[in-house]
């Protein structure tokens, strides 16, 4: 990784702590209780130096015991408080993270997210945001009171005035440090690519249960399954090697540990078995280089927590890169006025959807858009509610640029029902209430229901209580469709756009919503992308498009007697 990489890494590292906030209260709690314990361990090896001094009277030592056990309790109070607290700051964090990377997803724009695989954001959204809270309390909350107790032990050995012990605790650092540098570095390699075929695994399990009704129908079920276990035993066989990682971390841990004892305990002994030392000063000595070897252990933790965050954040950086929609000033949207396209054109890569489209939708009229399939008519409908930005020319509403609108006051004018008709899990009357700018009464969803003719295949189900499933999975694709209208009847929304949302539903249905809509939709600008066209007869204004272009505008009759493309949409040619 070049050095303007890491730059950006870490860049998009503090901004993404920045923008997703600290618990600062609690974390100060714990960095005071973290403090307190290194001054009681500090005390705690100079109260056994002095009770277990040699030549003492027992009654000389009692009020030194109770201080000694006074200093034990209130070590274990603080040690236990500590953990429980920064336990409570480690989640807090996690969901801090979590939150503000979510709302990065989410703020993305549409051509932003169709371009890129966002099924791999569900591993960086679970599992690498939580990465980061190790890294800040060790960092935040455990260093300062870890440097303190490791300067007060260098500085209590010191005085006892045996230099061979101040060489013995130094000479623990090198092998710790070379333990938590070759630790970190093979960690973070194989984390990284754990984490890669995790985010591989997830989007292609996603797609096989996007795309289920498609395999079963050409009976590809095993050979799905059988791509499925390759991708799993790639799985398998990079958290093997991590196994493997982990059982070498461990030998050289244990190794390192198994010297550090020698190192500790050898020196002190030969000095007091030639009296150079008292029984008190050892076990002083032993207490302060035990906590010193593991607090300088805990002190080099931070290099391997720093590694697994670096690693975490390079791959959340591809997501904190990309522009949102929130992420550019914007103005205030006109009330009402007409819709134009002024000379624009878009394009998906290199295929250009639109070329030097121009029209106007007048405001408070009924507007069809027609064409074949592929003629950009719901790319119009993606365009005006700001899902894509054009390539090239501008779209106007009320005289003004809408890419200069704020993305939430500009949509909040709009009701928008796509031909899929999608629903989010819960209840009806929750997906009817979804986004709604107030609460509708039982009733007013009712009849909104009964409008659309879908209350009665849902009352004996529950009615509005009814659970419609993930992704609306209970209910057929007219029912969603009936439910989507429903929502948008509610709406006091001044701009509609419709993009074949009766194209699931029998004729007479259809003739008797598409009704209930007009009728809704007087006075405000209905737009309708329709391959029903006798949903579209009575419409104001028809635009047709061809690959692109619009090639005539009128009136059904109109269109029907001069356009022939038209005329052969109407006979179904």
């Amino acid at each position: 990784m070049n050095s303007k990489t890491k730059t950006s890494v870490w860049k998009n590292y503090f901004s993404m702590l920045r923008h997703a906030g600290l618990p600062w209260v609690l974390m100060v709690i714990c960095f005071v209780l973290s403090l307190l314990v290194s001054i009681l361990s500090l005390a705690l090896a100079n109260q056994i130096s002095v009770v277990l001094q040699e030549n003492v009277p027992i009654h000389s030592a009692v009020p030194e015991i109770w201080k000694l056990i006074g200093v034990i309790i209130g070590g274990i109070v603080c040690i236990v408080a500590s953990a429980h607290l920064q336990g409570i700051v480690t989640a807090q964090i996690d969901r801090n993270v979590q939150r503000y990377a979510v709302s990065k997803v989410l703020h993305l724009k549409t051509k932003d997210l169709e371009t890129t695989d966002t099924r791999e954001f569900i591993t960086r959204l679970t599992d690498d945001t939580a990465k980061n809270s190790p890294f800040i309390i060790e960092l935040a909350i455990n260093e300062i009171p870890r440097l303190y107790y490791i300067v007060g032990a260098i500085i209590s050995v010191s005085q006892i005035g045996q230099p061979v012990l101040v060489g013995a605790m130094f000479l623990l650092i090198p092998g710790i440090v070379l333990l938590a540098f070759v630790s970190g570095l093979i960690t973070f390699r194989n984390r990284n690519k754990i984490q890669a075929r995790l985010a591989d695994v997830t989007a292609r399990l996603a797609e096989k249960i996007d795309d289920v009704e498609l395999i079963k129908s050409y009976g590809t079920e095993e050979k799905e399954i059988e791509a499925g276990n390759r991708v799993l035993d790639e799985l398998k066989k990079v958290r093997k090697e991590g196994v493997l990682v982990d059982r070498v971390n461990q030998f050289i841990s244990t190794f390192i540990w198994f010297i550090d004892i020698i190192i500790i305990v050898v020196p002190p002994t030969l000095l007091m078995f030639r009296g150079a030392i008292d029984r008190g000063t050892y076990a002083a000595y032993i207490l302060l280089v035990s906590k010193f070897e593991t607090y300088v252990k805990e002190h080099l933790k931070v290099w391997v927590a720093l590694k697994e965050a670096q690693g975490a954040t390079r791959r959340l950086s591809a997501l904190l890169n990309i522009e949102g929609e929130m992420d550019r000033t914007a103005d205030s949207v006109p009330e009402k006025g007409d819709i134009a396209f002024d000379k624009v054109s878009f394009a998906y890569g290199e295929n250009y959807i639109l070329k030097d489209l121009s029209f106007t939708i007048p405001h408070g009229k009924k507007t069809g858009i027609v064409g074949l399939s592929g003629s950009g008519k719901s790319t119009v409908l993606n365009l005006i509610e700001k899902f894509y930005e054009p390539d090239e020319g501008m779209i106007l509403l009320g005289g003004r640029n809408i890419q200069d609108a704020d993305y939430l006051q500009y949509r909040s004018r709009f009701a928008y029902l796509p031909q899929n008709a999608p629903a989010i899990s819960g209840t009806v009357r929750e997906m009817l209430r979804f986004s709604a700018a107030r609460d509708y009464t039982d009733s007013e969803m009712i009849e909104a229901l009964k409008a659309v003719l879908l209350y009665d295949d849902l009352e004996p189900l529950g009615g509005l209580d009814y659970e419609i499933g993930n992704s609306g999975e209970n209910l057929s694709g007219g029912q969603r469709q009936k439910l989507g209208i429903a929502r948008m009847l509610l709406s006091d929304a001044e701009y509609v756009l419709l993009d074949e949302a009766t194209s699931a539903l029998d004729p007479e249905a259809t003739a008797l919503i598409q009704k209930r809509i007009d009728e809704k939709c007087a006075g405000k600008t209905l737009i309708v992308v329709a391959h029903d066209l006798s949903t579209i007869e009575n419409a104001d204004s028809i635009l047709v498009l061809e690959e692109g272009r619009l090639i005539g505008q009128g009136t059904h009759q109109e269109l029907k007697e001069k356009l022939p493309l038209y005329a052969g949409l109407v006979k179904g040619v």
